[in-house]
């Protein structure tokens, strides 16, 4: 540390002589939610991102800014002590905060709760214990009161007055290494901690105990089952669970999944039944359409047709498909697609069918009837699924035509309407954009500019909103945890605060995971307007492409001369920046690893000792490999990637086999699924880093609108 940063604390934040806030008639809310957002209308920004030295000035600098300085200041010492703590300072950590509680009253709890911390590391324990005890005394309803009870030993009031705290999962899995069949832990765990990496054989020996469960026990437990794969188990414990339309559809895909069929249907059945107006019911019979006899799963997409008019377009093209590829009657098929189009062109569906008949047009030299359809497609449903993918190919096939303005237009269609897009990427470079082509992606490195500033959560309390303002994470989702406490059906505002979370405390699997199920969910249309508007806040973006572990990456690939966006793409595509995840076949850490792969790579690179589990030697050899594999295909990015995931030897067999000298088509070639899918995502990945991070190519895109 350095003095200039704590001689600038100490004069413009500790030692300030001006009140840095006036009590007002309610001294509890000092600081509300209005009061978090300055007064000309900027967010704090706890520039997470940033090296300590650097943040530490920031901080400093931004406490002096602005029209709402004082209350900044106030952020800012709380902000900066969390720095010391992390950073191993704690005398400095005291020091910042000294008094803060007296004059930050909506966080005085976590102030305690950071002098608690900081007197811990100092090892002076029995000033900790005053003030951990002064804690509970004082705020017992508090949160930051379970840090306390924990740090105390009072295990007992922890878990019983915050059973949803992450310290209670910490005390319960403790109880459970001590004695695995203890109920009351096992519980705990099944009704707020579902998702944690331990439950299953937790939920196992919770059902064989025969304890006399409560119907919301049995739905937290099929739940868990449900999201952890385990469709068998989780079926049986929802029907002993309380009767909803998500927990009723949810036992129905869990037979189906497990592939008992009979038993699904009757299950879809009773979900149509029971909550017809419910959004599950037009999916029940969705399924159904899967799983009975043809001339009833035409049954059931006519009822969808006919009584569901937003599933309608999905349940024509269903019929459509049945009527032609098992019932045999392409008139009967043609006249259900005819449909199709006419009355539901401006769906998802109508954008496939026309995507199909361009592509054969396309392949019998069609080309120009093949664009105009395209023009159609995107006319009809700019936003559709299928658009991206067909005006770029459009207007690949425009340009192989000489039309270098309707080349143009669509590739700039594709940038402008999906800019998140695997073809947006590809769009830009044919447009001649600096982005990196097929074979020169793996040198682009644009100046990347990592933005911290945070936007309000649209759920939560004005506590949990300061805390995530202010970049203390850990403390802002353990408030958010006792705030939903177990929860079982989280509205879409909720569902997008809790993976915004657990991104920023690095539970990235689950987050990310969370977050994208928002494109999937079933909902009402006012969900779905709610949810369209959810993925303008710029915390959503940022969460589905995060920048742990940006250091690192940028060292190494540095030193591999790797551009560290494709880096970093790949690894959230291999891990989700989960550093100790292991896969089905074994791969193992950020880069996902085959510890056959790793000891190859530790004796080309002349290595005896390193650890697959440490993010430092795992992107190090997962950059190393990354390289390799670019300079076994001339630096072919497709064919690097490709290799990473399914092997050389792979690869090597498809470029022989089919000698496609055009890279779109053989990356629409690949005979593996699963490795044509990562391919397109590891470069959708990388280029969604560079549009987000990037202001050249930010400026670009702004540029199109």
């Amino acid at each position: 540390m350095r003095w200039s940063i704590v001689l600038t604390l100490s004069a413009a934040l500790a030692g300030a002589s001006t009140p840095l806030i006036v009590a007002s008639a309610k001294p509890d809310l000092a600081l509300t939610a209005n009061s978090m957002v300055n007064q000309d209308g900027e967010s704090f920004d706890p520039f997470t991102y940033l090296p300590i030295e650097q943040r530490l000035a920031k901080l400093v600098s931004q406490a002096n800014q602005g029209a709402d300085r004082l209350a900044n200041r106030l952020r800012a010492r709380l902000a900066i002590a969390d720095i010391y703590l992390n950073n191993g300072q704690p005398k400095e950590a005291i020091a910042a905060i000294t008094l803060l509680e007296n004059k930050y009253l909506l966080l005085a709890d976590y102030i305690l709760l950071k002098r608690a911390q900081a007197q811990t590391q100092l090892r002076d324990l029995a000033a900790a214990k005053m003030t951990w005890q002064s804690l509970v005394e004082k705020y017992p309803d508090s949160p930051a009161a379970a840090e306390a009870l924990f740090a105390l030993g009072q295990t007992q009031q922890l878990l019983q007055k915050f059973p949803a705290h992450p310290r209670s999962r910490d005390v319960a899995l403790r109880m459970l290494a001590q004695n695995p069949k203890q109920i009351e832990p096992m519980l705990l765990m099944a009704t707020y901690f579902g998702d944690s990496k331990e439950i299953v054989p937790i939920l196992d020996r919770l059902v064989a105990s025969g304890s006399n469960l409560t119907a919301d026990q049995w739905r937290a437990i099929a739940d868990a089952y449900y999201y952890k794969f385990e469709f068998s188990k989780a079926a049986k414990a929802y029907t002993r669970s309380p009767v909803n339309p998500i927990a009723a559809y949810n036992y129905g895909r869990s037979l189906h999944r497990h592939e008992q069929f009979d038993a699904a249907i009757a299950a879809y059945k009773q979900v149509i039944q029971q909550f017809p107006n419910s959004p599950q019911a037009p999916r029940a019979l969705i399924r159904l359409t899967q799983l009975e006899s043809p001339q009833q799963a035409i049954a059931a997409a006519d009822r969808l047709i006919a009584n569901y008019p937003d599933t309608a377009a999905e349940a024509l093209a269903v019929k459509a498909s049945i009527l032609e590829e098992k019932l045999a009657s392409p008139k009967a098929a043609s006249e259900a697609r005819n449909l199709l189009i006419e009355r539901y062109g401006n769906s998802n569906e109508a954008n496939q069918l026309r995507w199909r008949i361009a592509k054969g047009l396309a392949n019998s030299g069609q080309i120009a009837k093949a664009i105009a359809t395209v023009d159609s497609l995107i006319a009809k449903y700019p936003s559709g699924s299928y658009a991206a993918e067909s005006a770029f190919w459009a207007g690949k096939w425009a340009d192989q035509m000489g039309n270098k303005a309707k080349a143009k237009q669509l590739f700039e269609f594709t940038l402008r309407q999906h800019p998140d897009s695997y073809y947006a990427w590809r769009s830009a470079t044919s447009l001649g954009w600096q982005v990196g082509t097929f074979t020169t992606a793996r040198y682009v490195a644009p100046a990347i500019v990592i933005p911290s500033q945070r936007t309000l959560l649209p759920a939560g309390s004005p506590k949990l909103q300061e805390l995530y303002q202010l970049g203390l994470d850990r403390e802002a989702y353990a408030q958010w945890s006792v705030e939903i406490a177990g929860k079982r059906d989280l509205s879409p505002k909720e569902i997008f605060t809790d993976g915004v979370l657990r991104v920023a405390i690095q539970d990235n699997l689950m987050g990310i995971r969370i977050l994208e199920s928002l494109d999937w969910i079933d909902v009402d249309n006012v969900q779905k307007a709610e949810i369209a508007q959810l993925k303008e806040h710029p915390a959503y973006l940022r969460s589905l492409y995060p920048f742990h572990y940006w250091d690192l990456i940028s060292q190494w690939s540095q030193e591999r001369k790797i551009s560290p966006a494709l880096v970093i793409g790949l690894m959230r595509q291999e891990s989700r920046f989960e550093p100790r995840i292991r896969s089905s076949v074994g791969a193992v850490g950020l880069m996902q690893i085959m510890p056959e792969t790793g000891a190859w790579i530790a004796v080309q690179k002349g290595i005896k000792k390193y650890n697959l589990d440490n993010p430092t030697d795992n992107i190090s050899f997962g950059t190393w490999y990354l390289n390799y594999t670019h300079s076994s295909y001339g630096d072919n990015s497709v064919l690097a990637i490709a290799s990473y995931n399914a092997g050389p030897g792979a690869v090597g067999r498809w470029v022989q086999e089919r000698r496609i000298t055009d890279s779109d088509e053989f990356v629409n070639s690949i005979p593996y699924e699963e490795t044509r899918d990562y391919v397109s995502k590891v470069l959708g990945n990388y280029w969604n880093y560079l549009r987000l991070y990037s202001p050249t190519i930010q400026q670009q895109i702004t540029a199109l609108q």
